[in-house]
């Protein structure tokens, strides 16, 4: 029995066989509002196009998909090299796509990996939506969500307990004495970030009399590498030169991290003397500065490893539960705290 077709969207919608195929191939002459309305409902009717059907008739690959937001981002860059040296262990190449944090282009990017007919893919999801990751489930691809979960948990997933590796951070502020901290988090539109920011809020209620201050910007500010740094440089000179000066700074990644620093430089400020900074996120360099930078670090090595573990798991065992695996982040203490460390 064949699948759903063009006709059968068509007529759920009211529309042309000719505007549904126009919009499921991103032609123009067709409002992104309509477009959408094609989209989820050929997904929710399970319509699989000519190039999904023509993988059913390919042997699987052996290879892999990558779906990141941002290559040029030093978290993920080390994650994808991780996952690529350990899915050469087991024989398989791996295809990366860069989403930029853009739907379409992740729903784009998955269609090929479907048509592709890869093994199983590792994402980390453009948004907490199932979304475009709804047609890697209809074509029943062994997937993993990475660093972020999707609505209703309906696929295996690899996260970091954020939370914690914040609160822990904080926590470590307030024993220096710190009792005004500010949380540069940029934004808070992804889960990681808003549970980095629940873990701060955490460790300050913990202690009587202590007081944070949430500085965030606008997710549009916070596009690629250079986008993401000089937001933070911008949010830091706001903050710093403001009548209520911060005795401590938690930075939400290591790129706001870098963009604090250098607007505290800019200041004429010390730290820790001055200002105390710590951040989520490790870099090689990160104990090169002067002074080297205190974190929770998330252990990108095992990340990227149990992904695609848990990935070849699932290709061996399609019909077993879904399950999640929460590693713990790891704190790194140097001297922005104030510790005498290295």
């Amino acid at each position: 029995m064949s699948g759903p077709t063009y006709r059968d969207v068509a007529r759920e919608l009211g529309v042309s066989t000719a505007t549904v195929s126009r919009a499921l191939a991103g032609e123009i002459g067709v409002s992104e509002e309509l477009a959408e309305r094609v989209r989820r409902t050929a997904e929710a009717l399970g319509y699989r196009s000519n190039r999904a059907a023509r993988a059913l008739r390919k042997k699987r690959a052996e290879a892999i998909g990558l779906v990141i937001s941002d290559v040029e981002n030093p978290f993920f860059a080390s994650l994808a090299r991780t996952v690529e040296g350990v899915a050469a262990e087991r024989r398989h190449a791996v295809l990366l796509c860069n989403t930029d944090e853009d739907l379409d282009q992740e729903r784009l990017y998955l269609d090929l990996l479907i048509e592709e007919n890869v093994a199983g893919v590792i994402v980390a999801p453009s948004a907490e939506e199932i979304g475009p990751l709804a047609q890697l489930r209809q074509q029943g691809i062994p997937t993993i969500t990475l660093d972020r979960r999707v609505e209703d948990d309906p696929f295996d997933a690899v996260l970091v307990d954020h939370r914690a590796g914040a609160r822990e951070l904080v926590a470590h502020l307030l024993e220096h004495g710190h009792r005004s901290i500010a949380a540069v988090m940029g934004t808070t539109a992804a889960t990681p970030s808003r549970e980095r920011l629940a873990g701060c809020r955490e460790a300050i209620d913990a202690v009587g009399g202590a007081q944070l201050s949430v500085v965030e910007g606008e997710m549009r500010d916070a596009v690629g590498v250079q986008g993401t740094f000089e937001l933070g440089e911008r949010l830091a000179m706001e903050m710093l030169t403001g009548d209520d000066r911060p005795s401590a700074v938690f930075c939400a990644n290591g790129l706001l991290s870098l963009g604090v620093l250098r607007a505290v430089r800019r200041l004429g400020l010390r730290v820790p003397d001055d200002i105390a900074v710590v951040g989520f996120d490790d870099q090689p360099f990160f104990d090169l500065l002067d002074p080297p930078l205190s974190v929770a670090a998330q252990p990108l090595d095992q990340l990227g490893r149990t992904a695609v573990e848990l990935l070849f798991e699932r290709i061996a065992h399609p019909d077993r539960d879904v399950s999640s695996v929460v590693l713990p982040p790891e704190l790194r203490l140097r001297r922005s705290c104030g510790c005498s460390g290295t």
